[in-house]
């Protein structure tokens, strides 16, 4: 388990007590949709960005993908000031060495952040945690980037299919293992073959188990796949402390949290 580095006392609210998000025993995950957003609403999300974070939005070239960008980082932003004091736009955030951010505030739960074009999301936990969003209605070849990326137990699962189960699954499995790179902080290019999963039933009743690496206790991970929108696969990897007790993993709109004051 990757450990993040030692985190500074703040003064005044910022993280004078624990986030609702950061209990075990539950992964909270918040979703929203962006193709719609108006420019009020996207000149609202900006309002709550750090000036870092302004700085890489005015470097996305793609419109948007620029706003995606600005959406989930301020989802993040209000869904951490969910039911606290804090204000979205206090927040401080740094990096690890190897690039996985976290924040600074001591008492704060870890996140994950994903965009994919017209959807974004975060994921709090209160240990590692990995969110990831993917358009399922794109075109994509699904042989060559299966035999680059997955495993041989998970190409031979993707052969026994027909062609429709087939890219829903390729989207399963692939979601999972970003979600399962992020949580970890690892580059996506040099370790998602050695993370292999395996799919058991469909849908509520879903059984996700990844296999034992060198460094991967199966029995510290718990995942779980939403459709968050039509067109759209979610898929969350979040670890436990230790082995112990399924943790709930729980998966809402932004509209549906913000109108729960107390949730």
């Amino acid at each position: 388990m990757t450990h993040l580095p030692g985190r500074e006392a703040l003064p005044g609210d910022i993280g004078s007590r624990l986030h609702p998000a950061a209990t075990a025993g539950r992964v909270l995950v918040v979703w929203q949709s962006t193709a719609a957003l108006t420019r009020a609403e996207l000149a609202a999300a900006l309002a709550l960005l750090s000036d870092e974070e302004h700085a890489r939005h005015a470097a996305i070239r793609v419109p948007e993908a620029a706003r995606d960008y600005a959406a989930a980082h301020a989802l993040l932003r209000r869904v951490l000031s969910h039911d606290r004091a804090t204000s979205p736009h206090a927040w401080r955030f740094d990096r690890t060495p190897s690039g996985k951010p976290f924040l600074i505030e001591p008492g704060t739960p870890s996140f994950s952040l994903s965009h994919t074009q017209g959807l974004v999301a975060c994921a709090l936990a209160a240990d590692a945690v990995g969110v990831d969003v993917e358009a399922t209605d794109r075109d994509l070849d699904i042989p060559p980037i299966a035999a680059r990326f997955f495993s041989t137990d998970e190409r031979d699962d993707l052969d026994r299919l027909d062609a429709t189960a087939r890219r829903s699954r390729f989207f399963d499995l692939w979601t999972l293992k970003e979600a399962m790179v992020k949580a970890c902080g690892r580059e996506l290019s040099s370790s998602v073959r050695e993370l292999s999963f395996q799919i058991d039933g469909a849908d509520d009743h879903r059984r996700i188990r990844i296999a034992a690496t060198g460094d991967i206790d199966p029995a510290r991970w718990q995942f779980a796949l939403f459709t968050p929108a039509a067109g759209f696969r979610l898929a969350v990897a979040a670890a436990h402390a230790a082995a112990s007790q399924p943790f709930t993993i729980s998966c809402a709109a932004d509209k549906v949290l913000f109108a729960n004051p107390a949730d």
